[in-house]
């Protein structure tokens, strides 16, 4: 989904399949910061603090809680500003529900809620934690989280510069983050810019990615990605490679799709540009053109062969799957 286009809810998408770009409306996207997912649905937030769960292909939205207990936590972010990051998952305990996780504030605390597309009721089954408001994470240890993904069954987020942690947001007397492994050593990762979580086919895969600055485009260039697998006989990262894997980052979720039937697209991270550190300030745009993708065997970036992009200060380039997930 390339950047908004001022006064118009049309929103432009390449097709990666086809090299192709089509146009569809998409409610509320005018002027609104927006988050993909490979569930067919976007998160859009815009200057009024309200944002919504929209359907790419349907046409329909919903809107999520008042942001009121995570901008009392931000510390007077700017809009755009205020989440870094949405991310929405099936929720494992209900097959009705959606989990919308928000990374958040200057130092990326977490809040969830839980979202239902069936209109009919159930709402015994919904009465649950974070239904119909944004429930805070506990975060005694002042972890940074980065990113958060389903796998198993289970909530996994990937914190500070790797360590993982499993969430119970079902827990009593409150939602409950364990420690499962620590990073990996300083020596080994370095420095990364962002850090990035997803399931593959049968692994927990975390990615780094390693950015420069470029002071004259006012703007970050990758450079390298890091891929990693969990080992959880070990308790540990190892060092991997995605095989026939393909995966997406960025702002939004992070995933991990099979691509064996299609060789020029193997061990590759398609990204684009979720570095919004010198986005303070309303009005000039600051990056949003790092955008491409990284093969990880030949440790090459290739762009990507989309006419020219405009980024603005809300908006940029990111991810969205067509699935057609109805609301019921």
């Amino acid at each position: 989904m390339l950047s908004n286009k001022l006064d118009s809810d049309l929103q432009r998408f390449f097709n990666l399949c086809n090299n192709r770009y089509l146009w569809l409306e998409l409610p509320t996207s005018d002027q609104k910061r927006c988050w993909g997912s490979p569930h067919g649905l976007v998160v859009t937030l815009g200057p009024d603090y309200q944002a919504y769960l929209v359907h790419v292909r349907k046409e329909d939205q919903i809107a999520l809680p008042p942001l009121n207990p995570i901008r009392a936590l931000a510390q007077l972010e700017e809009w755009f500003c205020l989440v870094h990051k949405f991310i929405i998952l099936k929720d494992p305990s209900h097959e009705l529900l959606f989990l919308v996780f928000a990374i958040f504030g200057p130092v990326n605390r977490l809040a969830f809620a839980r979202v239902t597309f069936n209109r009919g009721g159930d709402g015994a089954a919904l009465n649950r934690r974070g239904q119909g408001q944004w429930a805070i994470v506990p975060n005694p240890d002042n972890l940074k989280f980065n990113d958060v993904v389903c796998f198993n069954d289970k909530i996994y987020a990937l914190c500070d510069n790797g360590k993982l942690v499993c969430l119970e947001l079902d827990a009593l007397p409150e939602a409950k983050v364990q420690v499962i492994a620590p990073q990996p050593s300083e020596e080994e990762i370095g420095t990364p810019q962002k850090l990035y979580l997803m399931k593959s086919q049968q692994n927990l895969i975390a990615v780094f990615r390693y950015r420069v600055h470029n002071p004259k485009k006012m703007r970050q260039e990758t450079k390298k990605f890091l891929v990693y697998n969990f080992n959880f006989s070990a308790s540990n990262w190892e060092v991997t490679d995605l095989k026939d894997c393909t995966a997406f980052v960025g702002d939004g979720n992070s995933w991990c799709i099979p691509t064996s039937t299609i060789p020029s697209r193997n061990n590759c991270i398609y990204f684009t540009d979720d570095n919004w550190e010198l986005q303070r300030y309303p009005g000039v745009a600051y990056g949003g053109r790092d955008v491409g993708v990284f093969n990880i065997a030949r440790k090459d970036i290739q762009q990507l062969p989309f006419r020219k992009d405009n980024p603005l200060y809300y908006s940029r380039p990111n991810w969205v799957t067509p699935s057609y997930y109805a609301f019921r």
